[in-house]
């Protein structure tokens, strides 16, 4: 017999796959050759093979990273979010200002490449906390299969699924940085 924990969450799943179906169902753009319905099909397949390739690679060549990612995410998921506001906010702010001066250009080039880098390791370490908390400590392979089909879901629900998804992506993207900034102090 499912536990209701279970239970939960294949009710919640269900929900936000209804949620994506209504959504198709009420919008069409008259300007695109695909329907509504193929566009959500298409995210949600690219979502998941960018999010499984992601995390499959974190897992595969750091799982010591990832661990301790999970560790730090579940011991303190405050200090996770504020580093990812600052990271994720604060420091693409600071980079467009610095681009208005000529030295400044020379540090926002470079910045921004590290960022891009910051967020492609901080969504692949989200991929994992996300699959672990649905997963309850799974096996790597299920925890990471079980992250990317969840945030793809959540990537695909119209109009909203990219603001979910950099929402979500926030504390990957403060943890990773967060590291880098512990490691250019030392």
């Amino acid at each position: 017999m499912p536990s209701t924990r279970t239970a939960g969450r294949a009710v919640g799943a269900l929900a936000a796959l209804a949620f994506v179906g209504v959504a198709a169902a009420q919008y069409s753009d008259p300007r695109t050759s695909l329907d509504l319905t193929t566009r959500i099909g298409v995210q949600f397949a690219v979502g998941f093979v960018i999010n499984l390739l992601l995390g499959g690679a974190l897992v595969a060549l750091s799982p010591g990273y990832a661990d301790r990612k999970l560790d730090q995410f579940s011991s303190d998921p405050g200090e996770t979010i504020v580093w990812g506001l600052i990271v994720g906010i604060g420091v693409p702010i600071v980079l467009v200002i610095l681009a208005f001066t000529i030295i400044g250009l020379v540090i926002t080039i470079p910045g921004v490449l590290i960022l891009a880098g910051v967020g492609i390791v901080g969504s692949a370490v989200m991929v994992v906390v996300v699959g672990d908390a649905v997963t309850e400590g799974g096996a790597a392979g299920t925890t990471v299969l079980v992250g990317a089909l969840v945030l793809a879901l959540l990537t695909a629900i119209p109009f909203v699924g990219g603001l979910i998804n950099w929402l979500v992506g926030l504390p990957g993207i403060g943890m990773v940085g967060h590291d880098l900034y512990r490691g250019w102090k030392n």
